[in-house]
């Protein structure tokens, strides 16, 4: 015998006890009736938006109702006779009246429901894709590759949704697996191209990227590819530092690849080559005057070693007087103890050592007199002059000991019996000392073996500013070292300024030696020295590559977009009469409007061409209006970056807003 729940869906027009507690789906509600507009209606319509949980929503809410609907209606009680519906029978009810409810609303107001939907879907995937943005397309990585993560990511949520939805029916997780696969995988690229249109916009309405100042009669085009060369802040600040390291005579060309490529992609048109090259050739010709005023400032004038060392030797013979005024006074000598040690030497000894030992001992006899010692203290003196010319020239260990030790006992005799000596051996020992110092300051850009590492010339600057004998005050041979080195940086400028690159190796060497030595000399001014080398080196290198270089990968990209430029816009034409016709039109078109592809391309590389060698003031104006036309083109970043996201959400959101019209047909 059929219950009342059969009777009622066998008979749901007959009106029966049934109806008492079924409410129908038209019944009006307190929330303001059935698919009215309503804050009940748009709540329900937004939570079912929500990926995976909006579709068990209903579900839910119909179990919720199917179990309390006895505890809350009293003709469920033991004594009615109508209690035999079941759970099922009164979930199957409820959840009839809620998706009728839904439908209602949807059926009302369309627009309200979508967008409610959309928002829930965007509510509830935000999260998620905050979380994990790369697994929705979001984040760095290639565009196959984020349209691969977000493929899976769409299809993984809108087949999980789908199921849900339809309560597990696999035709219909299969179609919402493949429409959120499907949108997943477009969802980047259509993300991205929602971002650029955005920022487009915004660029036109409020002209942000438009070129002023010193560009603003560059058309967009060029203006375009001029500010795709500062690119982001940090290489902003990196072009400006290298132009303000390389000074006013710096050109765009010096400091970017870019511009280089620019400038002999100019410079290669015809008519342009003589509006490029002659700034970079004027340039050139100044360079060894410019380098050598620079040097000049930072570390003095140049020296010439031979006046300076023809100026320590006459200082040296301007002592001969003083030696002639302290031998007035001088006492007789008794060189036997030191001609019987030199004997002895010279019978023990053999070789050079042997041959040194006779021939000073035949110094210390009268002329003409052998094996008569003279003791005039001046014929002492001249022994000693003559042993310092033996060690000058000696290379032997053994001649140079010995001669060594000879010479201290002949000078510790000429102090004990020529007064006064020692003072004017002090002064000529000082520049001899600096004669010594002239030459060694010539070695300290060497790479040889003679060159002295720069802790060792650290150390040979300070011991040599120290007093030796009976001199007061700091030596002078630190000055003639510097003297030296100033020389030698004289040199080779002078025979390699015309090959920057080569004074260059030679200055700076291959490591920081030159560097650190040239420092200890000169102190800080030495890195002027060096920045003044390099600078001349980068404005050589431009110059040949601009002018007589052999590179063309270098002008490839701006040769492109000349490329570009010169490829008018076409119609379909073909050989019949009305294609001659629009290639006719075509052609008369683009003359009328002046849009003569080539001569467009002929404007570009000129007037970029000339931004490329822009030297001193225009330089900086040309620079200034890139980096603020720069900063304001960045200002769209924020509406490229906002638009792209909130395509990425709506996209991630649709799926489900599609599952739900599907699943409601």
């Amino acid at each position: 015998m059929a219950g009342p729940w059969e009777r009622y869906q066998s008979e749901p027009d007959k009106a029966g006890p049934w109806s008492k507690y079924v409410e129908p789906t038209v019944t009006p509600t307190a929330s303001g009736g059935q698919g009215e507009l309503s804050v009940n209606n748009v709540v329900r319509s937004a939570a079912t938006g929500v990926p995976i949980i909006g579709g068990a929503l209903n579900q839910m809410n119909a179990a919720t109702n199917a179990a309390l609907a006895p505890l809350l209606n009293p003709l469920f009680s033991e004594e009615n006779q109508l209690k035999g519906a079941t759970f099922s029978e009164r979930r199957a009810e409820s959840l009839r009246q809620q998706q009728g409810m839904d439908r209602d609303f949807s059926a009302k107001h369309p627009v309200v429901d979508t967008a409610a939907q959309i928002a829930g879907g965007v509510a509830g995937v935000a999260p998620a894709m905050m979380a994990a943005p790369a697994a929705f397309g979001g984040g760095g990585g290639s565009m196959a590759a984020r349209s691969m993560a977000s493929m899976l990511s769409g299809g993984t949520v809108g087949g999980a949704d789908a199921a849900v939805r339809s309560g597990g029916d696999l035709n219909s997780t299969g179609i919402g697996g493949l429409t959120g696969a499907l949108v997943g995988g477009f969802s980047p690229a259509i993300a991205s191209g929602a971002g650029k249109v955005s920022a487009t916009i915004a660029d036109r309405v409020g002209g942000l990227s438009k070129p002023t100042g010193a560009l603003s009669a560059l058309p967009r085009p060029a203006a375009n590819y001029a500010l795709e060369t500062v690119g982001d802040p940090a290489r902003q600040a990196a072009l400006r530092a290298d132009l303000d390291r390389l000074g006013p005579q710096a050109m765009l060309a010096d400091v970017s690849p870019e511009w280089m490529g620019v400038a002999r992609g100019a410079a290669s048109q015809p008519g342009m080559r003589d509006e490029i090259a002659v700034p970079l050739l004027t340039r050139d010709a100044a360079k060894n005057t410019r380098l050598r005023a620079d040097m000049d400032i930072a570390i003095g004038a140049p020296p010439v070693p031979s006046q300076v060392e023809a100026g320590i030797v006459a200082g040296q013979r301007d002592l001969g007087p003083q030696y002639g005024e302290v031998f007035r006074g001088a006492r007789a000598v008794d060189t036997e103890p030191l001609a019987h040690a030199i004997e002895a030497d010279a019978i023990n000894m053999r070789g050079p050592a042997q041959r040194a030992a006779q021939q000073v001992r035949g110094m210390l006899d009268i002329h003409g007199a052998p094996g008569n010692l003279d003791p005039n203290p001046g014929t002492l003196f001249q022994t000693r002059q003559a042993i310092d010319g033996m060690l000058a020239g000696e290379t032997n260990p053994q001649v140079i000991r010995t001669l060594s030790g000879y010479r201290q006992r002949v000078d510790d005799m000429l102090g004990q019996a020529v007064p006064g000596i020692k003072d004017v051996d002090a002064q000529f020992a000082e520049l001899a000392r600096q004669r010594d110092a002239l030459g060694r300051g010539q070695q300290v850009l060497d790479s040889g073996r003679t060159a002295p590492r720069p802790q060792e010339l650290a150390q040979e600057v300070q011991q040599g500013a120290l007093p030796q004998g009976r001199m007061v005050g700091p030596s002078a041979a630190p000055l003639r070292m510097r003297q030296g080195a100033r020389a030698e940086l004289d040199r080779v400028v002078g025979t390699n300024a015309n090959d920057p690159a080569a004074l260059q190796r030679l200055v700076k060497s291959e490591g920081d030696w030159n560097r650190d030595r040239l420092r200890t000399l000169f102190g800080p001014q030495a890195d002027d020295v060096l920045n003044a080398v390099d600078r001349e080196t980068a404005f050589y290198r431009t110059n040949n590559r601009v002018t007589s270089g052999s590179d063309t990968a270098m002008a490839s990209r701006f040769g492109d977009f000349l490329d570009h430029a010169s490829t008018p816009s076409q119609i379909p034409t073909d050989t019949t009469i009305a294609g001659l016709i629009l290639r006719g039109a075509q052609k008369a078109g683009q003359k009328a409007l002046g849009s003569n592809a080539e001569e467009r391309a002929a404007r570009f590389a000129k007037d970029l061409g000339r931004l490329a060698v822009a030297q001193g003031s225009a330089r900086d104006q040309i620079v200034q209006s890139l980096m603020d036309t720069a900063r304001r083109r960045q200002s769209l970043d924020p509406i490229n970056n906002a638009a792209r996201e909130v395509a990425r959400l709506l996209l991630a959101s649709s799926p489900p807003v599609a599952n739900q019209r599907l699943l409601a047909r």
